[in-house]
């Protein structure tokens, strides 16, 4: 990865000849390094496998440029160039930025903020996982195989010949650096930010069994406590859930884990609760900003700075502070992720007060404080475009229920440990959706876990007001989930719900 102060060096530079362009009334300079390493896992009993597959990467070096002309102050254009720092690439960008250079009405100008940051918030501390090595991720990486291969030994009494026994999953170490300066700004910006992410699936196919672990973190020490105990766990869930029973399709009372309760907000809730979706009119809680849209008993804010979370920013990739949004406040839509020219366009919407709805405030202020630049993944990119995106999703709820009691308010019905291939049907703003209920899943009969639930025999079809507006129970203690490629992380609840439809899938398309 590049280093801080050679991208400050590079910002130095290239504002220093921004500034002699007479054309110019306005620049901005926005360079990123990132790093994603992902060690494979990829052990089989019955077949050779590595167990740890070759390291990938997926790295992204370079800067992107927007100017804004001094004879119009909608015109404007941008350019990004990969892995070169120079200043012969930056005039190239500033070539291409003036070619592509299009006037835009609803361009707001630069992002309007701080001229210049508190002391406080100019220096970055370094996160710990920035220093790590690959022999770290290496060793963890089969920490995790030596950990289930033992834990699947020590628990299986009789020798199996071919237990079919497959450990898969990933762990990656995400992390990266940007540097931003510019016409509106005094001072150069800079942040830096590491975490990692693990999710281990270990199935055993002579008992039909699976089960899954995660875990994030932003330090070495949590890393090897994750290393020590992921694997030990996906097998131990699968062990519980061998020999599954698939009930008949019908209408449950079901208990959801915080895992599918963080799929469903990832997939159907954030994406709604951005100032682009409503501006869109995209949003499945369109017209209803200031009304209650989930039980009074919710809370639901991102927060880019907060311990408990894996994700922490200090800086957006507008150069404005990050700092948590309020979006759900005891049921009510109080606020939306943004950024700036998203912002903007909705603040500036003719058509504002419908798409908000007759409970918005008359003046409603949407802070951008969620404009990142994003890959693929949590990674900030130099060629990626702002966009609102959240980074740790806290729903926070009170009165809240031990799972012995959420189980108990079930009786009889499904416990849902862990859903994928979540998706909205009939579109965004109906709110409805549709996923597979995976695996780590059970029967409830008479308040207790039961039975194991065979995996993939479920599909789960709802809308989003039957989970969030009227749950029976509301678990008590929030727990980390992971959603598979997001590029938030979540902090959620268990839910127990009523009246939710769940569709048999065929034996046959379940394997």
């Amino acid at each position: 990865m590049r280093t801080t102060p050679e991208m400050r060096g590079f910002v130095r530079e290239a504002l220093a000849l921004l500034s002699r362009q007479r054309d110019l009334g306005g620049f901005e300079v926005y360079v990123s390094s990132s790093e994603h390493r992902v060690a494979r896992l990829n052990y089989t009993s019955d077949i050779p496998s590595r167990g740890v597959e070759e390291f990938k990467s997926l790295n992204a070096d370079g800067f992107a440029l927007r100017i804004v002309t001094a004879r119009d102050a909608h015109e404007t254009g941008s350019a990004a160039i990969a892995g070169d720092l120079s200043i012969e690439a930056l005039r190239e960008a500033l070539a291409r930025a003036r070619r592509a250079a299009i006037v835009d009405p609803h361009f707001p100008g630069l992002p309007a903020g701080p001229r210049r940051l508190a002391r406080s918030a100019e220096k970055s501390p370094t996160p710990e996982l920035l220093r790590a090595k690959d022999d770290l991720l290496a060793a963890v990486a089969w920490k995790i195989i030596g950990g289930a291969i033992g834990a699947f030994r020590a628990r299986m009494k009789l020798a199996m010949p071919h237990p079919g026994l497959v450990i898969g999953g990933d762990l990656s170490l995400i992390r990266d650096r940007i540097a931003i300066g510019g016409s509106h700004f005094d001072d150069l910006r800079v942040d830096q930010s590491a975490h990692f992410a693990s999710s281990v699936t270990a199935l055993v196919e002579a008992l039909d069994a699976k089960g899954t672990a995660t875990a994030t973190g932003v330090s070495a020490a949590d890393l090897i406590r994750a290393g020590a105990r992921l694997g030990r766990d996906a097998i131990g869930r699968a062990l519980a859930l061998r020999h599954g029973e698939r009930p008949a399709a019908g209408t449950y009372s079901v208990v959801m884990g915080p895992q599918p309760i963080a799929e469903i907000l990832n997939y159907m809730v954030i994406p709604s609760l951005t100032t682009g979706a409503f501006q869109a009119a995209n949003s499945a809680y369109q017209g209803r900003f200031g009304t209650p849209v989930m039980d009074a008993r919710f809370n639901l804010v991102d927060d880019p700075r907060t311990n408990a979370g894996a994700i922490r920013r200090r800086i957006t990739c507008e150069g404005l502070p990050a700092t948590a949004t309020e979006l759900i406040r005891e049921g009510r839509l109080l606020g939306l992720l943004s950024n700036y020219y998203d912002a903007h366009r909705l603040l500036n919407d003719e058509h504002r007060a419908e798409k908000l709805g007759p409970d918005a405030p008359s003046d409603p202020s949407f802070p951008a404080h969620s404009g990142y630049r994003l890959g693929e993944s949590s990674a900030r990119r130099f060629d990626g475009h702002p966009g609102a995106t959240g980074s740790n999703v806290i729903m926070s709820a009170r009165g809240g229920m031990s799972e012995r009691e959420l189980l108990a308010a079930v009786a009889e019905g499904i416990y849902i440990g862990r859903v994928w291939y979540t998706y909205p049907i009939n579109g965004q703003r109906a709110g409805d959706f549709t996923c597979t209920v995976s695996g780590d899943s059970y029967v409830i009969r008479d308040g207790r876990l039961a039975a194991p639930l065979a995996p993939n025999h479920f599909r789960l079809n709802a809308n989003i007001e039957q989970v969030f507006a009227r749950p029976i129970g509301i678990g008590r203690r929030p727990e980390p989930a992971l959603v598979w490629g997001s590029p938030e992380t979540y902090i959620v609840p268990a839910l127990a719900l009523d009246a939710i439809t769940l569709s048999a899938i065929g034996a046959a398309d379940s394997d």
